[in-house]
C-alpha cells in the first residue's frame, strides 16, 4: 500500500534517501508492545544501574513503541533466558558512559561506541530545517509512523567530529532533532573518505548502525532538560 500525503508518496518500508532514509511502519501491535515492556522492566530490574539507565533513557513507552519488532528487540516475543540477556545488554549499552573521539577513532570498524556530541548539519540546507522527524498519518483508519532520518556531523567536546550515517536509525526520546543540539549516538564504528584528505585518501570516523542492531540516537543535554519540563515522563 502506498499513502498519498499533500503530493508525496509515503511507500511501506524504509526507503533511501539522498542523505538519509524515510520508514514508514505501522503501530506495533498492542501484545507485542505489551511483551516488550515487560521484558524491558525485568531485565532493568535484574540487572545492574546501567540496565535502568538505559532503560530510562527513553523518557516514555512510546518511544520503546519506536523500537518494537526491530533488530534492536529481536527475541522479545518469546519469553526466555536468551532474550532477556540480550536486551540486558542493549540496555546495559545505552545506560554507559560515552567513548572519547579519541578512543572511538582507534577502535576496529565494526566495534560498537557510543559517543556524544553536538548535530552539525552535512549539508548547507539542513542547517535550518529537521535532521530527524517523528510524524504519524493516517490512511484508511490505519495509524501509520513515519520517521526520516538525515546523516549528520558530531563535534565533539575535544573538537573532533565524525560523521552519522542514518541508515536503519532510531530517534529513542524524542519527535525531532535539529542543528545545534546535544545527542548521544550508540552505533557501529566505520571509515569514510576524507573530503579533505580526498587525495590521500585519507578516511574519517564515522558511526553507523552494526550487523545486527540499529543506530539509535538519544537527544540529551539542556534540550532534553527543557523537553521533560513540559512533558510527562512515564518510566
Amino acid at each position: 500500500m502506498e499513502i498519498d500525503e499533500d503530493g508525496e508518496t509515503l511507500a511501506p518500508g524504509e526507503t533511501t534517501l539522498v542523505d538519509g532514509f524515510r520508514r514508514v511502519s505501522p503501530a506495533p501491535q498492542p501484545l507485542a508492545l505489551a511483551r516488550l515492556r515487560e521484558l524491558l522492566l525485568e531485565a532493568a530490574s535484574a540487572g545492574a544501574t546501567l540496565s535502568r539507565a538505559g532503560l530510562e533513557g527513553f523518557g516514555s513507552w512510546r518511544f520503546v513503541a519506536t523500537l518494537c519488532g526491530t533488530e534492536w528487540a529481536r527475541g522479545s516475543r518469546r519469553s526466555s533466558l536468551a532474550a532477556l540477556r540480550i536486551l540486558r545488554r542493549r540496555l546495559q549499552a545505552l545506560g554507559a558512559r560515552p567513548t572519547s573521539f579519541e578512543a572511538a577513532a582507534a577502535l576496529p570498524a565494526g566495534s560498537p561506541v557510543h559517543l556524544t556530541g553536538i548535530i552539525r548539519p552535512l549539508r548547507p540546507g539542513r542547517a535550518k530545517s529537521h535532521i530527524w522527524l517523528h510524524r504519524e498519518v493516517n490512511s484508511h483508519n490505519v495509524r501509520l509512523a513515519v520517521e526520516e532520518g538525515h546523516d549528520f556531523l558530531l563535534m565533539g567536546d575535544e573538537d573532533r567530529t565524525a560523521r552519522v550515517i542514518a541508515a536503519r536509525g532510531h530517534l529513542i526520546n524524542a519527535d525531532r532533532l535539529e542543528a545545534g543540539q546535544r545527542v548521544s549516538v550508540f552505533g557501529a564504528v566505520d571509515r569514510v573518505l576524507a573530503s579533505a584528505s580526498v587525495e590521500r585518501g585519507g578516511r574519517d570516523l564515522a558511526v553507523r548502525a552494526g550487523d545486527d542492531a540499529p543506530l539509535l540516537v538519544r537527544l540529551v543535554g539542556a534540550d532534553l532538560k527543557a523537553r521533560d519540563e513540559n512533558a510527562d515522563r512515564t518510566l
